[in-house]
């Protein structure tokens, strides 16, 4: 094995981490330094993350993946010394303002979070740093280890990647969902709540789901995630379209359409904020939601019953089923009614109000 210095390990740590996604498309670029990856947030904003692997070797041979075992690359680990220094050098510079720290598995999950969480804890520890930390955690990581996670995270993410063992099988042959995801989970969960009831801090929790790698259905999905939400309390459910890796058995198959994975953020967001249920909205026959239109206004044009629905007196949960009006816009309209009846939507001239979607749908 040949020698390997810090800065070309992190050159191959770094930009191998783009694999591990976490929003709507591609949203972030590597930086020409190594590690920096600069990744879109809420409103268009930049956040410039150190988004590296602890190693890119990994004992799991998922059919997608671009580290999977059977795959002939070099692998390399950088030590939680190496790698501390690596983030504080960048970050003391300003060049970075998060850490988003994962990585393959190797041996089993103790050894892969024990490494993890000691390059945190240098970071923290040896160079007093206080900001952001992201870590990915590996499914089977036991509960003293998942203590120690807690302890040093901002935010953990435990990936779920498909709604169902069937599918999951299909892409990770190595992984279960029950055994693997849900008990670590669980065990996630009940350590959250046990820090709430003392008053610890509690970082967020996220997973997310490869779409178009293998046969889940968007039904499945959508599913699946209201019932995350619901029974974990997760802070995001992320959707990263599938994009083939060269030398790996899904090389071939074809990318997966952004758009499929914005249609599933566009239910995430209405089962989340506007009260919206998974059988609110359309499926194919194959199962997969409707590309064309965005679901809520799939939703109104099922629904000629309900519209048009008359602003003056709908409640604010009844605005939020009107195409073109989110929880901001609802609440403009409740306050401008507050003032006086509400006659056209002309009153809302220059308010970033979307009235040509609203105007077919709405009655004063």
């Amino acid at each position: 094995m040949r020698y390997v210095d810090l800065y070309n390990k992190i050159s191959i740590l770094g930009p191998e981490a783009k694999y591990d996604t976490c929003g709507p498309k591609d949203l972030g670029e590597t930086t020409n330094i190594p590690g920096v990856y600069n990744a879109k947030v809420a409103g268009g904003n930049v956040c410039r993350l150190f988004k590296v692997l602890q190693t890119n070797a990994c004992k799991n041979n998922c059919n997608y993946c671009a580290l999977r075992r059977d795959r002939d690359v070099e692998r390399v680990f950088a030590t939680p010394d190496e790698m501390a220094s690596a983030f504080y050098k960048v970050y003391s510079r300003r060049l970075v303002d998060g850490f988003f720290l994962s990585s393959g598995v190797v041996n089993d999950s103790v050894t892969t979070m024990s490494r993890m969480i000691d390059t945190v804890r240098i970071v923290r520890e040896r160079y007093k740093y206080t900001g952001y930390v992201h870590m990915k955690i590996m499914p089977g990581t036991p509960e003293n280890c998942l203590d120690e996670v807690l302890d040093v995270s901002n935010r953990v993410s435990l990936n779920i990647e498909s709604p169902t063992q069937e599918e999951l099988s299909e892409l990770s042959p190595d992984k279960n969902l029950e055994v693997g995801f849900f008990e670590t989970l669980n065990l996630i969960r009940e350590k959250i709540l046990c820090r709430q009831n003392i008053g610890k801090k509690v970082p967020s929790l996220t997973t997310q789901f490869v779409i178009g790698a293998g046969s889940e259905k968007d039904i499945n999905v959508v599913k699946s995630t209201k019932y995350l939400y619901d029974e974990y309390n997760l802070k995001r459910v992320f959707y990263s379209a599938f994009r083939p890796v060269p030398d790996t058995p899904l090389e071939d198959k074809p990318e997966e359409s952004i758009t499929r994975a914005y249609r599933l953020y566009q239910t995430d967001f209405l089962m989340r904020f506007y009260e919206f249920k998974p059988e609110d909205f359309t499926f194919d026959s194959s199962g997969r939601l409707i590309q064309e239109e965005d679901p809520k206004l799939v939703w109104a044009k099922k629904h000629p019953e309900v519209f048009p629905m008359n602003v003056n007196r709908a409640k604010y949960y009844e605005l939020l089923k009107i195409p073109g009006v989110g929880p901001e816009s609802a609440k403009k309209i409740i306050k401008a009614r507050g003032l006086s009846a509400i006659k056209s939507l002309d009153v809302f001239s220059g308010m970033r109000i979307q009235k040509e979607k609203m105007k077919s749908f709405v009655s004063f």
